[in-house]
């Protein structure tokens, strides 16, 4: 397999996951147009929050699917879904039950208002997501991107359709976000029972081979709760050392940065299969080392032009509408920062082949407990000083030091050759374009410049050879 079939096996898998992302990103418009900067902050809690529950519900099962599934036989595979979709089931149905019965109580902490009918809902789009994740990773699993990218498109579809109907046609406010995101989860979960029902067996429930899968997975749940704590504390020491509005302001500037995370995640869709299948070739470090400067040369590209040209995006009017209402347009300077932590982050998925390869998850748990405590300390550092830049600047700074323990541990389990000297030239380009960029007040001649000059400089300079995407595995 080449680096190019890595870039197609990234671009197919990461289009579905990058779409339904890019609903909240789509609809930006619609909310910052539509509602005041609080109203925003409630809904920033909300997906905050129900990202940290989906990992709790999720235990870790996913990474785990995917290294027992990706190598096993067709006849193991059904064996193996079984028993994860059991533990899913069986752990989803009495959470909801709980969730909901302390809906009046958990409401005012969560979202900061009393809305405890948010918080069912919640719940059950929690249970509905964590169910029919694993099918998805199936489809990753057995090659099968259009059914892939056929359900990320219903999901989006329906979450932007409703969106759309509900708030300017019914003016339901920001319930009307929930319940498009409940009906979508709900769709595409009916959708998944046929895939459910064509995989699982009961008679392949088996307590050894689940016990084999659970010591696996939980301990990527630490690890997962330690990386949403990075979603949550930021956001949540927001609402405690301001208000509301800022932590609406803040998500907006934060989903614009978050584009760069879209990419990364597209990247590690096509990345683990790969590594898991060929990391145990012989001098395969060498051609993840040239994997590591392709990324980080497309991931720099990305930062230059979220910093670059955000500001003109979100400020340019049409129809007398910005891409951000004028409340919200204070944000801009947050997506710098933001975009250059998931940059960072990047950098860390790169160097996580040892960890699976060499069965160590753990260390996984311990990179990220390092992320979400120095997030936390820095938030209360950076914001009293800072504001919202200052919760952006201390996110930064913990995917920094995330990288460099992961990056310190990896020399150890699985030494992957780094191209220094190019990886050196690009943060250089870098940073000069970011400095020539300010230095002349934003010049739009400059800007295009520099952008255009980016992928030029890095092609003429021998840092990306075109040749370097048919490097092949070694066997």
């Amino acid at each position: 397999m080449s680096i190019k079939s890595l870039g197609k096996q990234s671009l197919v898998y990461g289009i579905g996951h990058i779409l339904a992302r890019l609903v909240t990103f789509l609809l930006l418009p619609l909310y910052t147009n539509v509602f005041t900067a609080s109203e925003y902050g409630v809904v920033a809690l909300f997906y905050t929050f129900l990202s940290f529950m989906n990992v709790i519900m999720r235990y870790g099962l996913g990474a785990a699917f995917l290294k027992f599934y990706v190598p096993a036989s067709d006849s193991e595979r059904n064996a193996i879904f079984t028993n994860v979709i059991a533990s899913l089931f069986l752990t989803g149905i009495p959470f909801f039950l709980v969730w909901h019965g302390f809906r009046n109580l958990i409401s005012p902490i969560i979202l900061g208002i009393n809305e405890p009918s948010f918080i069912s809902i919640m719940g059950i789009i929690i249970v509905l997501d964590t169910i029919w994740s694993i099918p998805l990773l199936g489809f990753r699993a057995e090659n099968r991107p259009i059914l892939f990218i056929i359900f990320s498109l219903l999901n989006v579809g329906i979450t932007m359709g409703l969106n759309l109907f509900l708030i300017l046609k019914m003016h339901m406010g920001i319930r009307a976000i929930f319940l498009s995101n409940l009906s979508a989860s709900l769709c595409v979960f009916l959708l998944s029972l046929p895939f459910i029902y064509q995989r699982f067996e009961f008679a392949l429930l088996n307590k050894t081979r689940w016990k084999s899968i659970i010591t696996f997975a939980l301990p990527f749940l630490p690890a997962g709760l330690f990386s949403m704590a990075m979603e949550v504390a930021d956001r949540y020491i927001l609402k405690y050392l301001t208000d509301l509005s800022t932590v609406g302001i803040y998500n907006a500037g934060y989903k614009i940065g978050m584009l760069m995370m879209l990419a990364v995640t597209a990247f590690n869709f096509g990345w683990q299969p790969f590594f898991l299948e060929q990391g145990k070739g012989v001098n395969q470090e060498k051609l993840f080392g040239k994997v590591t400067t392709l990324v980080l040369a497309g991931l720099g590209f990305i930062w230059l032009i979220l910093t670059l040209w955000a500001d003109d995006f979100i400020q340019l009017k049409i129809m007398g509408y910005s891409f951000f209402g004028e409340e919200f347009q204070r944000s801009i300077p947050i997506v710098p920062w933001i975009a250059l932590g998931y940059l960072f982050y990047g950098f860390y998925v790169l160097q996580t082949p040892g960890i699976f390869l060499k069965d160590r998850p753990g260390i996984a748990a311990w990179t990220r407990l390092l992320g979400a405590t120095s997030n936390i300390i820095f938030c209360f550092i950076f914001i009293p000083l800072y504001g919202a830049i200052g919760a952006a600047m201390a996110t930064c700074l913990a995917f920094f030091l995330m990288l460099v323990m992961m990056y310190w541990w990896n020399t150890k389990l699985y030494p992957i050759r780094l191209e220094w000297r190019k990886i050196g030239f690009i943060t250089i380009i870098l940073i000069s374009g970011f400095f020539v960029s300010r230095a002349s007040a934003d010049n739009l001649f400059i800007n295009i410049l520099i952008t255009g000059l980016y992928p030029v400089g890095l092609i003429g300079l021998g840092i990306i050879k075109m040749d370097s995407f048919k490097s092949r595995v070694v066997d």
